[in-house]
């Protein structure tokens, strides 16, 4: 190679280089920031699934309070099945568990411990702790979305019997049923 020749490829590796370096610092500070709020949230959350029965459950206080967390899309979602369950009480017509907490149990603490990118999405591991310990595996994978600088849920991921599912496939089921059951 000549002199011009490496001079133009050292310049292009520095720019790549440097191009790239942004990103990765982005993507570490993306996680630590997408790990925070979950762990935020869920400290919210959970202090009023503890606290002493109320008229509404801690996911309709969510959704009147906090509803700029979750996605348009899942927040009206999550009310419309919110709603249908309203309309029929004393019939299962809707979630049947807590869909943040993916439990009918109350657990005191729940902890976010990693955070990994699903393209331009983020994928939380949270688990219940109780006693000290943690559970084996997440209890749930909240999946994230960063835009105009806030965090919103977007989804939330279980796995049941080593069969993964997600809430949006679980209202889809559910809505579905709905429908059939009013024809």
């Amino acid at each position: 190679m000549d002199r011009r020749t490496k001079s133009v490829c050292l310049i292009a590796s520095l720019i790549a280089v440097f191009a790239i370096a942004p990103q990765s610092q982005a993507t570490a500070d993306d996680k630590t920031s997408c790990q925070a709020f979950v762990q935020q949230f869920y400290d919210w959350y959970i202090a009023r699934a503890n606290a002493p029965s109320g008229a509404s459950s801690p996911l309709e206080t969510a959704l009147k309070t906090r509803s700029d967390v979750f996605s348009p899309e899942l927040c009206r979602q999550l009310k419309e099945d919110t709603a249908a369950s309203a309309k029929s009480p004393g019939e299962i017509v809707g979630l049947d568990f807590d869909p943040i907490l993916n439990t009918q149990e109350q657990v005191k603490r729940y902890v976010v411990k990693q955070v990994s990118n699903k393209g331009s999405l983020f994928l939380a591991d949270v688990y219940a702790a109780e006693g000290g310990k943690k559970s084996a595996e997440p209890d749930v994978q909240p999946e994230l979305s960063h835009s105009n600088g806030k965090w919103q849920f977007v989804n939330f991921h279980y796995k049941v019997d080593k069969k993964s599912d997600d809430l949006l496939h679980i209202l889809k089921l559910l809505r579905d049923e709905r429908q059939t059951n009013k024809k």
